[in-house]
C-alpha cells in the first residue's frame, strides 16, 4: 500500500512540476511547497525533478535557490546546464549565463540547439555584436547550422542588432525555412524601410507554398504604408479578414498607421473607431496619423480624450506625439504644460521626450527653454539631441550659436550625419553665413561619407540666393531635386531674376502645379517685372485647380 501511494505521489509531482514551469503562475510559495514534499520523499537528487525545480525557482525570480539546486545535482547532463543558463538569462544575469556555459564546456559537454537559443537571447539583451559573432562561430563549429530553430535564433539576433548583411546571409543559406524565418526577415526589412524588398520576400515565400500568419500580414501592411500603396494596403486588409485575423489588435494598429500614411484618414479613423479594444499603441497610431495628415488640432483633441476619457496612462511614445502636435501648432503654453506632465509622470528622463522637447520649444520660438532641456542631458545626449538644438538655434536666426554647437559636437567626438549637415547648412543660410556654409559643404564633399541629397543642395542654393550670389547656383543646375529648384525659385524672387526663376519652375513643373505657395511666388515675380498677363494666368490656373495658399503666421507677438 505504501509503495503504491509513493508511486501515485511521484506521478502527481512529475505532472505538477512541468505545469509550474510552463504556466504563468510564477507562484513561489506553491513551488516551495512542492520542493518541501520532494525533499521529504528524498527525490532532490533526481535529475528530472531537480531540473524542473530550478526552472520553477528561476521563473519565480529566486535565482539563488535555482543555483543551490543546480550545484547539488549529482547527475548533471546537458539538460540541467541548459536550464540553469536559461534561468540566468530569464533573470537578466547575462554574464553569469556565459560563465556557466564556459564551465559546461570545461566539463566536456557539447552545446545543442537549446544552449544556442539561450545564449542568443542573452546576446540580444546585451546588444553585443562581438558575442553574437562568437555564438555564430560556435554554431558552425559544432555543426548546428542545419537546425532551423538555431538559424531562426541567429536571424533574430542579427535582426535585433540591425545587421542586415549578416541576417541576409543566414537567411539565404538556410536549407529549411519556417514561418518564423520569413517573418523575422520581413520585419527587419520593414523596420529599415526596405519595403519593396520585404514584399519580394513575401512573394518568394508564397511561391514556396509556405503558410503565413498574422505577423507576415502585419509586415505587409507596414510595407504598404511605407510605400504609400493604398491599393496594396486594402488588398492585405481583405486578406486579414479572410484569414480570420480581423480582431487581432496589433494588426488593427498596423492598419490604422498604414491608412494614415497612405493619406486615407477616413479609413484610418474607421478602423480605429470599430476596434472593440484599444491599446496605447492604437491611440498613438491615430494621433500620429492625424499629425501626418496635417490635422494637429484633431490630434490634440485625441490626446485630451485619451487622458481624461479613457483614463489610460500616457507613455513616452504618446507624449512625443503630443509634443510634436504642440510644435506643429506653435503652441508654447501647451508645450510647457506637456513638459510639466512629463515631470509629473516620471517620463522626463526619457531621451526621446527630451529630444522632442528641444525640437518643440525651438519651433515655438523659445530656444532658451530648448537649451535648458539640452544642457542638463549631459551624457544622455545622442546625435538626435545635437541635431535638434543646432536646428533650433538655426531656425530662430542664431546661426553663430548653431555653428558653435556644431563645433562643440565634433570636438566631443560626434560624427555628423545627413540630418546634422542639413541643420547646420540651413542655419548658415538663415543667418547669411555664406562662407561658413560653403566651407562645411566643401567638407561634406571632401569626406564623401554621406550621400548628398537634393535637400543639402537646396540649402546651398538658398544660402547663395540669400547672399545675392545667384550666378554661383549654376554649378548645381544639373540636379533635378524638387527642394533644390524650389530654393532657387525663392532666391530668384528675392533677387528679381525672372529668367532663372522660370528655368527652376520648369525643372519641377509637376510639383509646382500642386503647390499654391510656389505658384503665388512665381505670379508675384511676374507682376514685379510687369508681366501681368502671365501673373493673372497663374492665378486663374490656381482657381481652376481649387488651390489655396495656406496663410502664414508668426511665432512672435
Amino acid at each position: 500500500m505504501f509503495l503504491d501511494s509513493v508511486k501515485k505521489i511521484s506521478r502527481v509531482i512529475k505532472r505538477i512540476l512541468p505545469f509550474l514551469v510552463d504556466t504563468r503562475l510564477r507562484d513561489l510559495i506553491l513551488g516551495q511547497s512542492v520542493h518541501g514534499l520532494i525533499v521529504k520523499l528524498g527525490w532532490e537528487d533526481n535529475s528530472f525533478v531537480g531540473t524542473s525545480l530550478l526552472e520553477v525557482y528561476a521563473k519565480c525570480g529566486s535565482i539563488t535557490d535555482s543555483c543551490k539546486i543546480f550545484e547539488n545535482l549529482k547527475s548533471q547532463g546537458l539538460v540541467p546546464w541548459n536550464a540553469m543558463i536559461s534561468g540566468f538569462v530569464h533573470n537578466g544575469l547575462f554574464e553569469e549565463a556565459f560563465l556557466l556555459f564556459n564551465r559546461s564546456r570545461k566539463s566536456g559537454l557539447f552545446p545543442n540547439s537549446m544552449t544556442v537559443m539561450a545564449l542568443t537571447q542573452s546576446c540580444v539583451d546585451m546588444g553585443s555584436k562581438c558575442l553574437c559573432e562568437s555564438v555564430h562561430a560556435m554554431v558552425v563549429k559544432f555543426g548546428l547550422v542545419s537546425d532551423v530553430q538555431v538559424n531562426n535564433s541567429l536571424l533574430f539576433l542579427y535582426s535585433s542588432l540591425m545587421e542586415l548583411p549578416a541576417a541576409t546571409e543566414i537567411f539565404d543559406t538556410m536549407e529549411e525555412k519556417d514561418v518564423i524565418s520569413w517573418s523575422t526577415m520581413m520585419s527587419l526589412l520593414v523596420h529599415l524601410e526596405y519595403a519593396s524588398d520585404a514584399i519580394k520576400i513575401f512573394l518568394h515565400m508564397r511561391d514556396s507554398a509556405n503558410n503565413y500568419d498574422h505577423l507576415i500580414l502585419m509586415n505587409l501592411i507596414s510595407a504598404g504604408g511605407i510605400l504609400g500603396n493604398l491599393k496594396m494596403g486594402k488588398s492585405v486588409h481583405a486578406q486579414v479578414i479572410t484569414h480570420g485575423f480581423g480582431s487581432e489588435l496589433p494588426l488593427l494598429n498596423a492598419m490604422i498607421t498604414m491608412y494614415a500614411r497612405c493619406e486615407d484618414l477616413n479609413s484610418s479613423r474607421t478602423v480605429f473607431d470599430h476596434s472593440t479594444t484599444k491599446s496605447m499603441v492604437s491611440w498613438t497610431s491615430i494621433i500620429s496619423g492625424l499629425m501626418h495628415n496635417g490635422r494637429p488640432r484633431e490630434a490634440l483633441d485625441m490626446f485630451i480624450r485619451v487622458r481624461f476619457e479613457e483614463n489610460l496612462f500616457t507613455d513616452s511614445v504618446l507624449l512625443v506625439s503630443a509634443l510634436t502636435t504642440a510644435g506643429e501648432m506653435v503652441a508654447l503654453e501647451l508645450c510647457m504644460q506637456l513638459h510639466c506632465h512629463t515631470i509629473k509622470t516620471g517620463l522626463t528622463n526619457y531621451r526621446s521626450i527630451q529630444n522632442c522637447l528641444i525640437s518643440t520649444y525651438s519651433r515655438c520660438g523659445n530656444v532658451e527653454l530648448a537649451n535648458s532641456v539640452f544642457v542638463p542631458m549631459a551624457s544622455l545626449r545622442d546625435i538626435v539631441s545635437w541635431n535638434a538644438i543646432i536646428n533650433g538655434y538655426g531656425i530662430n536666426g542664431h546661426g553663430e550659436t548653431a555653428l558653435s554647437l556644431y563645433s562643440e559636437f565634433k570636438k566631443s567626438g560626434g560624427i555628423p550625419d545627413s540630418a546634422t549637415y542639413l541643420s547646420i547648412l540651413s542655419a548658415c543660410s538663415h543667418s547669411g553665413l555664406a562662407s561658413d556654409g560653403l566651407l562645411i559643404f566643401s567638407q561634406i564633399i571632401e569626406e564623401n561619407r554621406i550621400r548628398v541629397s537634393a535637400e543639402h543642395y537646396g540649402c546651398i542654393a538658398d544660402l547663395l540666393a540669400r547672399a545675392g550670389y545667384l550666378p554661383d547656383v549654376s554649378s548645381f543646375l544639373d540636379g533635378d531635386g524638387k527642394t533644390l529648384w524650389k530654393a532657387i525659385l525663392n532666391g530668384c524672387a528675392r533677387n528679381n531674376d525672372l529668367k532663372l526663376a522660370e528655368f527652376a519652375a520648369a525643372k519641377f513643373h509637376e510639383q509646382i502645379r500642386k503647390d499654391p505657395g510656389q505658384l503665388v511666388l512665381l505670379s508675384n515675380l511676374y507682376a514685379s517685372v510687369g508681366r501681368f498677363k502671365d501673373a493673372e494666368a497663374l492665378r486663374l490656373s490656381m482657381e481652376r485647380e481649387k488651390l489655396i495658399k495656406v496663410p502664414g503666421f508668426s511665432i512672435l507677438p
